[in-house]
């Protein structure tokens, strides 16, 4: 079933609590939140305090991207927030059997992300221990990059691996997602959308109306994609 989530990156901080409340109306899935420590990606973003205060107005799930050198050091700051998912950079991490065993024991969703230029053979001995794989379709640390065309191969070569093990993990995409690009990425397997400024935070547009034509068009999308797979079987 195909998700959408907000990343509150984009979102107008001076106006957050509004935003939020509009996205909710739409009921989107979740709320994506980049923790950047500006050592593994060169810029900062948001950080715990906002996930604490997001969390006071809003029963919608978070769903935490670790952009971070070392991760197993947040875990403690997860469990105190009750945070639902949480992604983490196979490349930042030396232990991903730990890594994902700990974040486990605090009731999380986990999930690994992939950045363009890896190989996706990282995630292949700990496949079964995944809830989602997150595909970078840019290069991370940043909004409004250009769409790296070469991850829809990647995103097709992942859901054929998934296929073949038999394994029911959706695959999560980020980075430049409009309704061109989600539709691509539909065709190639993804199931889980986070969107930004080139979808829904858009200077002068209505959030909410913008959000809740997004859902309807990917939603169609998803179907007609699902629909055209059952007549080929």
């Amino acid at each position: 079933m195909v998700k959408i989530g907000a990343s509150i990156m984009c979102a107008n901080l001076l106006n957050l609590a509004e935003d939020i409340y509009n996205l909710d109306r739409v009921m989107i899935d979740y709320f994506h939140i980049d923790i950047m420590d500006g050592h593994f990606v060169p810029n900062l973003a948001l950080n715990f305090d906002i996930v604490k205060q997001i969390k006071t107005i809003t029963n919608t799930p978070i769903d935490v991207h670790l952009m971070v050198d070392n991760p197993i050091t947040y875990i403690q700051q997860l469990y105190d927030l009750k945070v639902k998912y949480v992604s983490f950079h196979i490349s930042s991490c030396r232990y991903p059997f730990r890594l994902i065993n700990e974040f486990k024991k605090g009731g999380m969703k986990v999930g690994a992300a992939i950045n363009p230029s890896e190989d996706i053979r990282l995630v292949k001995y700990f496949l079964d221990k995944l809830d989602y794989i997150l595909i970078m379709t840019v290069e991370p640390g940043f909004y409004g990059q250009e769409f790296l065309k070469p991850m829809l191969d990647k995103i097709e070569s992942v859901k054929k691996i998934l296929l073949s093990l038999d394994l029911n993990i959706p695959i999560q995409v980020d980075g430049n997602i409009s309704k061109e690009t989600a539709e691509l990425c539909i065709k190639k397997g993804a199931e889980i959308f986070v969107l930004g400024t080139t979808s829904i935070f858009k200077k002068n547009i209505n959030l909410y109306q913008q959000c809740l034509d997004f859902k309807k068009y990917i939603n169609q999308i998803y179907k007609k994609n699902i629909n055209k797979d059952k007549l080929k079987k």
